[in-house]
């Protein structure tokens, strides 16, 4: 059995687990986690009975921008930084050794080995996350500076699913996926996290105060929850 409900199903086996777990990760589809002594012949049951919540989740996750498939993802021509309002187009030159990328205006030329597309989409989502800290960084200064909330760092991740986060100190996080947003949801998300410097927690005095600052964010925030549809395959 190697699909279930059209996703592609691997079962894995861990030592440490004590009970069947059933996940779905983006990029790779359908995995069940057994303990190690577990008969995997009882796999198929397991996953009729999870049917129904393995089809919603599935669906769930697919309406927000999430690739399921399995397969590798096309190698892409255009990459467009919304948030930035940039664009490239990406020329590729087939060539044996390390993947080379370099960077003329609006055109990114790509030398390394087409037969190995792998470490080809590493290169690009390399430097998709350092121009997101190049794009995001004045973005969220500007706005710290015009609401006067101060914070200590930022750092940019390249993490699969939390737009940003504000630790207790005042560290921003921002998910390199951002770049490929509009900016409006960009900046609602900075907006977000720099509430959280002054109410870290999701109160009605924090809720409060983003409106204070952003009317219509109940309809912003939905737009992140969405978001996802905004990534491309080859970044998700």
């Amino acid at each position: 059995m190697t699909e279930f409900c059209g996703l592609p199903l691997t079962i894995r086996k861990n030592p440490r687990a004590r009970r069947v777990l059933v996940k779905l990760i983006p990029g790779r589809g359908l995995e069940v986690v057994v303990p190690r002594r577990f008969d995997t012949d009882l796999v198929p049951e397991i996953l009729n009975e999870k049917r129904a919540w393995i089809e919603r989740t599935r669906i769930r996750m697919e309406e927000s921008g999430v690739d399921l498939s399995g397969r590798l993802p096309d190698l892409p021509e255009i990459i467009s930084f919304r948030a930035a309002g940039r664009e490239y187009q990406v020329d590729y030159l087939d060539r044996p050794g390390r993947v080379k990328l370099t960077e003329n205006a609006s055109r990114l030329m790509v030398c390394g080995p087409m037969d190995e597309p792998v470490f080809i989409l590493e290169v690009l989502r390399k430097f998709t996350a350092s121009k997101a800290r190049e794009a995001l960084l004045p973005l969220l200064d500007a706005m710290s500076r015009r609401l006067g909330m101060d914070y200590t760092a930022m750092r940019v991740r390249r993490q699969k699913t939390r737009w940003g986060s504000c630790s207790a100190r005042g560290t921003i996080s921002l998910n390199a996926k951002l770049l490929f947003l509009p900016v409006e949801l960009v900046n609602q998300l900075l907006l977000h996290e720099l509430c959280h410097t002054r109410q870290l927690n999701h109160s009605a005095k924090y809720w409060a105060l983003v409106a204070r600052h952003e009317p219509d964010f109940a309809r912003l925030e939905d737009g992140l929850k969405h978001g996802g549809r905004f990534v491309p395959p080859w970044f998700s």
